[in-house]
């Protein structure tokens, strides 16, 4: 990687599960002051396919990155205007995926003046494609974070039925099961992974104990930890406008307010008895796992492993297909002019790359 690259090559990636408080910690995380999380964004993930194993870039590639990370970041490309990316990464240069990624973030963080910082993504989404992170990143340091998949469940579920959302808008899984396998899918990602490249935090233990588990993820990220950092995240200069409009009083609501310790074990009041025990049947493995309490004992059987085996399966076919699918609708909007396009095979073997890089 060119010398010019060299200072920040451990970028900050929050992954996991929709609705599991990551917005919550990448306020948190700005408030110290040391990293900057700016909007949600794809674009790591969906420019992969068709510029990972490139080794020249020139004035078009630039101009075609650009509409990429436009159509696939918030705030259309977290507000920057394509002329302003295209001279940002002309001036540059960069001959390298990650290089492009950095200048990329970088040149956001100068339009804010946060151009001393470290940047960081938060994006649950990538938890999906954290193969892809990697073989950018190598050095990429992986936050993520768990959640109850119950509690999660009636947080998609306020998304479907809030009348203030549009429908286009909302946003994943609609019911008990389909929240169920979407929530067992990304852990089981995770969980193919060697220990100790990837930091979990349990949104249940921030909760109980912001003092020791913001310490031990400073500690992580290599950066200097402060109270204030929970105490006061909403107040942070930082997180200022970060929220986008439609989700200030609906999605993120409570992201303004001062940090709620009791938000957790929701479902035990509003969730029905029908709904806890699908649940408990799909996913005891893996609330045992994160020693979430069980409800139905006689759930917690090895009988019943070949069935959830059979899901599991399927579930991360389904997925698999839908992230094909949106590389593809991603790609017919960067190159609308192109038809027949069918996305590259893509394999990275995870564990393979793991050996390689961390051996």
């Amino acid at each position: 990687m060119n010398q010019q690259f060299q200072e920040k090559i451990a970028p900050v990636f929050i992954v996991g599960t929709g609705r599991s408080g990551s917005t919550l910690l990448r306020a948190i995380l700005n408030a110290s002051n040391q990293i900057h999380i700016p909007y949600e964004s794809e674009f790591i993930a969906r420019v992969y396919p068709y510029y990972h194993d490139k080794t020249h870039f020139n004035e078009d590639d630039y101009r075609q990155i650009a509409r990429f990370f436009i159509n696939t970041s918030e705030k259309n490309g977290w507000g920057m205007k394509r002329e302003y990316l295209t001279l940002c990464l002309k001036e540059r240069a960069p001959q390298s995926l990650a290089d492009i990624n950095s200048t990329i973030y970088e040149a956001y963080l100068k339009l804010q003046g946060l151009e001393n910082l470290r940047w960081g993504i938060k994006t649950p989404f990538l938890v999906a494609h954290i193969d892809r992170i990697f073989a950018v990143f190598p050095q990429a340091k992986i936050i993520h974070l768990v959640r109850d998949g119950r509690d999660v469940y009636l947080s998609y579920r306020k998304v479907h039925e809030n009348d203030k959302i549009e429908e286009k808008d909302k946003f994943g899984p609609k019911g008990a099961v389909t929240t169920a396998l979407y929530w067992i899918d990304g852990l089981r990602r995770i969980e193919e992974l060697h220990d100790g490249q990837v930091y979990e935090l349990q949104y249940e233990n921030l909760l109980n104990h912001p003092d020791a588990e913001i310490k031990m993820l400073c500690a992580f990220l290599d950066i200097d930890y402060n109270s204030s950092m929970y105490e006061n995240y909403q107040e942070s200069d930082s997180n200022k406008n970060l929220l986008l409009e439609k989700h200030k009083q609906t999605i993120h609501a409570k992201i303004e307010s001062r940090f709620d310790p009791t938000n957790m074990k929701k479902y035990l009041s509003n969730m029905s008895k029908l709904d806890r025990f699908i649940f408990e049947l799909i996913g005891v493995p893996y609330l045992n796992k994160y020693h979430y309490p069980i409800e139905f004992q006689v759930l917690d059987t090895i009988f019943l492993k070949p069935i959830r085996g059979f899901l599991y399966f399927g579930a991360r076919q389904l997925n698999n297909w839908r992230y094909r699918n949106r590389d593809v609708q991603v790609y017919k909007k960067v190159f609308p002019q192109k038809s027949g396009f069918r996305v590259p095979t893509v394999k990275v073997k995870i564990r393979r790359l793991f050996t390689l890089t961390y051996s």
